[in-house]
């Protein structure tokens, strides 16, 4: 397939890029062998990003692989899927995989276009994205899914985009893909390279590599510079006070702009008119925009072809370069550009062109009193508005800027107008969503009903629980019909659960049971999963079994379709399975979840259920799963525009950050939190409370801890796992403060509970409190015993790094109680499964403990050896191998061998076992040093 590669095309020589070639070769010849690849390509405008793609290009022709390509615009960066429709189309079977319309919802592209590049895939396909930090919002969020979940056949998708501009949620895609991952990183030019693409004399050629820094598109574009102004930029005089980022490529166009403006005026009108026009910038509507004949426009595209401004690629005009066309869309003057688009969107709407087509021009063009134009802004904005929700917001803010405001007109005003309010919210702005919503209280039907229920939606996403329950309950007064009313009551169920009003949860949920037609399971499942995490916050737990089953029954029995539009409710269903224990369903559930997301796209349902997760990932021990999970809600409730989202995953983030990097940054970001007031949501406030008293009582301040687990019985819930994590922290903290009376009282508080409701996780976590108290009593032998124990119960409830917490807290008694054997073996343990799941911080406070083999072990046995013979002598009688061993002393293996050989000879042995033999002795007991009492700072 021809493209950017073709061998017909000519192409500036590639220098100075040897290193880089090299990894494009490694990453096809992955594809070449079945596999896939992912390959980044960052750097500042210019630098050769495009350059190196159409190497990638060639050079995958040239391997007999498939290749296609697409090329992100500034000018339609809103236009969705625009880069795929450019890069997919040329493909065998395009239409017949669903991606042929411009307009196509999520649900149907993002299965459909993964097909397709599977389909295409023999012998192997290589995908190249271009310009991406222009890409529009779904384009990123294709690209996205594709990296994170590739085409199970050899495909290689390349994305290539600007430091500055980056999309983050593509950095974040291609940092976690499901791929081998290339990343090149382009950077200057040294001048040797750049001087072959200078073709004048001194002075001017060597201002042009001065004023240029490397980058070897300005070294082209400034080649055409007079020598005075390339000696002030060379010396950096005309950047003073410019924009520090992009100061250098606003002069370089202000250059490229004035050759335009002294072109004949046909050549200048069409290149204003393709700048305009961008992606369908088709000579016969250049020629319409432009006023011009058909021949006239053609012999002007040929002349700036010729000039190297623009290229003619599949019927179309394009610049050569962005850049090119913006600077020439500002020259040619706002009056000029509001009448070309007009006519480029009469034209468009004359031949049937895909509404957000002719919207794109519409937007600039549109006068007040124009009802068809507002109408058919109206219409394009209206699919979009989850999908790409600032160019909604924007069409439908022209459309109602230019709508007359007549009584004929208000139920079409008032139907943009909650559009518009969607938009908004949808894209982050949820003041402006929330005002807009309100002044659509008095609407007609059924707009008002729609404002409401999207007022519910934005009051969430705020954190305005009570503002969201004030909206139910008015609408409730309204006497609804049954089937509304149970969705209603559904919803009244969540907000109860968010304030952790378990006995509300129940109620509500019953009456919405007791309204909802069965044969909507999707509202079913939800009312039933509501009602059972009720009863576990009530403290029913028993109950909470009985619900959480019949709830799993109705989810797993329904089709996908049923349950797609309430997604949500996977989240609270998979919350109470890991609060019960059952992670294997939560599991599913949430697989079952992302599968469901992945055909929707947006949803505002995204970081309930990526915070769900991360806590699962975190009871498994997957510390940098669930890191990067609660990372991504993160990011997801920042680019929604909630505060409370954010505050909701950054404290689930608390926990797996205090495991692998320590208690001082979690924290940090939640004393952040606590200034903010976020999250409000009682129940995820309790989270990130919790979770702070854990990472205070990690940093060694029992007393800030303490603090955070008061309060009178009625103030926390009687949820009995939330209520076993409490007094487990209060027993480990109040044995660090010396009252072993209270601990001993907290930790068999945290038995009763856990055992009388017979949660494993909950019952392994109080004997771990009670082997820290036994510890602070010095009762080390009884303390090893429930440690162990301990540990046995984790593990079997399917929690590593607790487990490990376990063995750590276990390795200490058993020094302290004298059992060397007994301590290394807990040591080990511990050791092993702090490495399993990432927990590096808890592994540094491992480390820190005095060595399983003290140095005094056997003196007379090791004198003879060298200091670094006995230290891995030492090593090998604690049971490490020569790799481990050779990791922790910083040596090669080799080096390990050499040391060990010579060991053996001195003390006249022939194995590792007889060498331990010696150091140890039969099975000896000896006390050891006083334990810091480090690593024994675990919870739940």
């Amino acid at each position: 397939m021809a493209g950017w590669w073709d061998d017909c095309a000519p192409v500036p020589p590639l220098l100075g890029r040897a290193a880089e070639l090299g990894e494009v070769d490694a990453a096809l010849a992955r594809v070449v062998r079945g596999g896939s690849a992912v390959v980044e390509v960052s750097g500042e405008p210019g630098i050769g990003k495009t350059r190196l793609l159409t190497e990638l290009g060639r050079r995958a022709a040239a391997a007999g692989l498939r290749t296609c390509a697409g090329r992100a615009t500034q000018f339609e960066r809103q236009l969705p899927f625009g880069v795929y429709l450019e890069a997919l189309r040329p493909l065998p079977a395009f239409a017949d995989h669903g991606c042929d319309d411009a307009v196509l919802e999520p649900l149907r592209i993002y299965p459909a276009v993964r097909g397709l590049l599977s389909a295409n895939a023999v012998p192997g396909l290589v995908v190249l994205l271009d310009d991406m930090h222009w890409a529009d919002p779904v384009s990123l969020e294709l690209t996205e899914y594709l990296i994170r979940k590739p085409p199970p056949a050899p495909v290689l998708v390349a994305v290539a985009y600007r430091w500055g501009a980056a999309p983050a949620r593509l950095v974040d895609a291609v940092a976690h893909a499901g791929a081998p991952v290339t990343r090149i990183s382009l950077g200057p030019l040294p001048p040797a390279d750049l001087a072959a693409l200078v073709d004048t004399a001194e002075p001017h050629r060597s201002a042009v590599l001065r004023a240029s820094r490397g980058n070897p598109l300005y070294v082209q574009l400034l080649s055409r510079f007079r020598h005075p102004a390339l000696a002030a930029l060379a010396e950096g005089g005309e950047l003073a006070g410019g924009d520090e980022e992009y100061g250098c490529e606003r002069y370089v166009l202000a250059g490229i702009a004035a050759e335009i403006g002294v072109a004949p005026p046909a050549v200048r009108r069409v290149a204003y008119a393709t700048a305009i026009l961008g992606d369908h910038a088709a000579v016969d509507l250049i020629a319409h925009v432009c006023e011009l004949s058909t021949r006239d426009t053609s012999e002007a595209v040929d002349q700036l072809h010729r000039t190297g401004l623009l290229d003619v690629a599949g019927g179309r005009c394009v610049f050569r370069h962005p850049l090119l066309r913006a600077a020439v869309y500002v020259h040619a003057g706002p009056a000029w550009r509001i009448q070309a688009h007009a006519r480029a969107a009469r034209w468009l709407r004359d031949r049937q062109a895909a509404l957000p087509v002719v919207a794109l021009h519409l937007e600039r063009s549109a006068k007040p009193g124009e009802i068809d134009a507002a109408t058919t802004l109206i219409d394009a904005a209206t699919g979009y508005v989850a999908a790409a929700p600032g160019l909604a917001a924007r069409w439908l803010a022209t459309a109602l800027r230019i709508l007359p405001d007549n009584a004929g007109l208000a139920v079409l005003r008032q139907r943009a107008r909650l559009r518009h309010a969607q938009a908004l919210g949808f894209g982050g702005d949820l003041d402006a969503s929330r005002a807009i919503l309100h002044e659509l209280r008095c609407a007609d039907e059924p707009v008002r009903g729609e404002a409401a229920a999207f007022s519910v939606v934005v009051a969430r996403h705020r954190g305005d629980i009570d503002e969201a329950d004030a909206v139910l309950r008015a609408q409730l007064r309204g006497r609804p019909r049954p089937a509304v009313e149970g969705r209603l009551r559904v919803e009244l169920a969540a907000m109860c659960a968010l304030r952790e009003d378990g006995a509300g949860a129940i109620r509500q949920a019953e009456q919405a049971l007791a309204l909802l037609d069965p044969g909507r399971p999707g509202l079913v499942a939800a009312a039933e999963a509501l009602r059972a995490f009720g009863a576990l916050y009530h403290g029913l737990t028993s109950a909470a079994r009985r619900y959480l089953r019949a709830a799993v029954r109705t989810v797993d029995a329904a089709a996908d379709a049923a349950l797609r539009p309430h997604v949500e409710l996977l989240g609270p269903l998979a919350w109470v399975e890991i609060q019960l224990g059952d992670l294997s369903a939560a599991g599913r559930h949430l697989a079952r979840a992302h599968e469901l997301m992945d055909s929707l796209g947006r949803s505002g349902a995204a970081p309930y259920l990526l915070v769900v997760e991360s806590a699962l990932e975190t009871r498994r021990g997957r510390l940098a799963a669930a890191l990067s999970l609660a990372r991504a809600a993160v990011d997801v409730g920042r680019r929604m525009g909630s505060p409370e989202m954010v505050g909701m995953a950054e404290a689930v983030l608390l926990r797996p950050l205090t495991c692998t990097a320590g208690p001082a940054e979690a924290i940090a970001i939640a004393q952040r939190l606590a200034a903010a007031h976020r999250p409000r949501a009682p129940m995820w406030s309790r989270v990130g409370g919790v979770n702070l008293a854990l990472a205070s009582l990690a940093g060694g301040d029992a007393a800030v801890c303490l603090d955070l687990l008061a309060g009178p019985p009625g103030s926390w819930p009687a949820c009995r796992p939330v209520a076993v994590d409490r007094y487990v922290l209060r027993a480990v903290a109040l044995a660090g403060t010396g009252d072993g009376r209270a601990a001993r009282q907290a930790a068999d508080r945290a038995w009763a509970l856990a055992a009388g409701a017979d949660l494993p996780y909950e019952r392994g976590l109080a004997r771990l409190a009670r082997a820290r108290v036994l510890a602070g009593l010095r009762d080390f032998a009884e303390a090893a015993g429930q440690g162990a124990a301990a540990a046995a119960e984790l593990g079997a409830a399917g929690a590593p790094v607790e487990q490990a917490v376990a063995w750590h807290v276990t390795s200490l008694a058993y020094r302290r109680a004298g059992s060397v054997r007994r301590h290394r073996q807990a040591y080990e343990l511990a050791t092993t499964g702090y490495r399993r799941c990432g927990a590096g911080w808890l592994l540094s406070l491992l480390a820190e403990e005095p060595s399983p083999v003290p140095a005094h072990r056997a003196p007379a046995v090791l004198a003879g050896l060298t200091n670094r013979e006995r230290q891995i002598a030492t090593l090998v009688a604690a049971g490490h191998s020569n790799q481990e061993i050779a990791e922790h002393l910083f040596l090669s293996r080799r080096t390990v061998e050499s040391h060990l050989s010579r060991a053996y000879a001195k003390l006249a042995v022939r194995s590792r076992t007889a060498l331990a033999n010696r150091v140890l002795g039969s099975d000896q007991r000896q006390d050891v040093a006083q334990p810091s009492g480090a690593g024994l700072r675990g919870s739940r």
